[in-house]
């Protein structure tokens, strides 16, 4: 009887426990109304809380990086089990993508004055036309000519592309039309997507690097 006696106490305790706990809660969350009148952008004193805009003369090469950083950052959560993989997995893949046009329209505009073609604005959102024109510039340039990491590059981007042609499919469950828009997708590993994604990405770097070397020398003659 004591030993039923002790376990009710110890259910009620337990239970007064996560009561205080809800309530220590409850008290430390920040209502909308805790925030009213204040601007929702900001400099604050916590100096190494505040991001800086604007610093920069090349702005797409830090908004791809920044996609491709945060795309590295929610890997690295879920590794840690910080997130839910099922639904972090949609803003996973669309920063690789968005992250991925923007590398690419970084580095058309100087294959294209390397090879001596007329500038143009890239506004669309198709991986495959931004990828099929560098990759005739760059082998109009020799450059990777006969090596196997331009083809493996243009796989992966068409499998991208095939699943999200327009850059809406992992940012909306439907198309403008109301259709299912990964009708056919189950299954995604986060892991081995970022290996793939970080080596194509790697690449680009490397690809956008020696363009600038080139352009260099050719502005010193």
């Amino acid at each position: 009887m004591l030993a039923y006696t002790n376990s009710c106490e110890g259910a009620v305790q337990n239970q007064e426990d996560d009561a205080v706990e809800g309530l220590d809660l409850l008290a430390k969350i920040k209502y909308p109304s805790y925030f009213a009148g204040q601007q929702l952008f900001i400099r604050g004193e916590d100096w190494h809380n505040n991001a800086m805009l604007g610093w920069t003369h090349f702005p797409w090469d830090i908004y791809a990086a920044g996609y491709k950083d945060a795309a590295d950052a929610l890997v690295t959560a879920l590794a840690e089990r910080k997130a839910s993989i099922d639904s972090v997995v949609y803003p996973l893949v669309f920063l690789y993508r968005q992250g991925l046009e923007l590398k690419l329209k970084l580095i058309l505009p100087q294959a294209r004055r390397m090879a001596d073609k007329e500038a143009v604005a890239d506004h669309k959102h198709g991986l495959m036309p931004l990828w099929s024109e560098l990759r005739r510039h760059l082998e109009q340039l020799s450059l990777h000519k006969g090596a196997q990491e331009l083809p493996a590059i243009e796989d992966f981007i068409r499998q991208l592309d095939t699943v999200d042609p327009g850059s809406f499919a992992f940012r909306y469950p439907t198309t403008k039309k109301g259709e299912v828009s990964l009708p056919e997708l189950r299954h995604i590993n986060v892991r081995h997507l970022s290996e793939i994604m970080d080596s194509v990405f790697g690449m680009l770097d490397g690809i956008h690097s020696y363009l600038g070397e080139m352009d260099q020398h050719n502005d010193c003659w």
